[in-house]
């Protein structure tokens, strides 16, 4: 009933983890059962490790949280001789995430996890607010083109590649991507936003920005998504905001193939699996298919 594809890939459930949210082991699959998730998008790998930004580098509010954490992460080797293992054999379809600076330090990690058993898929990070440089590929359809173009040479895996919201214009974008040879899109990372502590008269994070996530986000990813399905012919993964099966299902009906949740599992890391139980009530209350919602929206 939930069967989603992806390109080459079959997925269970049109439902993923977002990237960051699990960390980089397969920990998420003790909360939650195999069948009701399409894919673990485990968080980004760059080529060295990286400390991130000094804390304080998360901060709640009512509509979700903001934060910095800035790519903290091992590294490449790390992630090859310690994590890749773990991967393998695995009941659900693992998608890496690379992370850099520059073109070559995407192709490094691209070319690495090319090698790896127990990847099924690359998510290419064009698009994280939270370190210098952060935004040079997100905003520029040229730059981002070329490094998605030397990506796809170096591996025939699906690569899907996650756009950013602190646009003026996703499409230019979604269009570089797709025909620079990404099989999908995933729409969208967090919006820059800030946080204030007023007693202290300092921003909330030390960073002093921090990307913004949860259901604040939900309206802005949503716009997006339906620009790029207007935009591309290859299948959009929407993330940002969703936290129950109506949320989506409204992604669906905007025309995405599959939903990334996030923020919602670090309240409940058991979530993706209530939603797809309700995915599968509502489906089957409403005599319908994820395919006949699909792309629906009436404009």
């Amino acid at each position: 009933m939930l069967s989603t594809k992806i390109a080459s890939l079959e997925f269970a459930s049109p439902l993923m983890t977002a990237s960051g949210t699990f960390g980089h082991s397969p920990a998420a699959l003790n909360f939650i059962n195999p069948g009701d998730l399409g894919a673990l998008v485990l968080k980004t790998v760059t080529p060295d490790p990286r400390q991130g930004n000094p804390t304080p580098r998360m901060a709640e509010f009512i509509g979700g949280i903001v934060n910095a954490i800035g790519l903290e992460n091992k590294g490449l080797e790390y992630w090859r001789d310690t994590v890749a293992p773990s991967l393998e054999g695995l009941s659900v379809p693992v998608v890496a995430n690379a992370g850099g600076h520059c073109v070559d330090d995407y192709a490094q990690v691209v070319s690495t996890f090319d090698s790896m058993i127990g990847v099924s898929a690359i998510e290419l990070n064009l698009s994280c607010p939270n370190v210098v440089g952060g935004i040079q590929y997100s905003t520029d359809p040229i730059g981002l083109a070329k490094v998605v173009a030397a990506c796809r040479k170096l591996s025939d895996k699906p690569m899907f590649v996650k756009l950013s919201p602190n646009v003026t214009d996703i499409q230019p974008l979604a269009r570089a991507a797709a025909d620079s040879g990404a099989d999908a899109l995933t729409v969208c990372n967090t919006l820059i936003g800030m946080l204030v502590d007023w007693r202290a008269r300092r921003p909330a994070l030390a960073n002093g920005t921090g990307g913004m996530s949860g259901p604040a986000a939900k309206p802005v990813a949503m716009r997006l998504v339906s620009q790029c399905v207007t935009a591309v012919d290859i299948p959009i993964i929407a993330s940002g905001g969703a936290e129950c099966a109506d949320d989506v299902l409204e992604f669906i009906v905007a025309g995405a193939t599959a939903v990334q949740i996030g923020t919602a599992a670090f309240r409940n890391p058991s979530i993706v699996s209530q939603i797809a139980s309700d995915l599968r009530s509502i489906l089957a209350s409403e005599d319908l298919t994820l395919a006949e919602l699909r792309g629906s929206l009436k404009l």
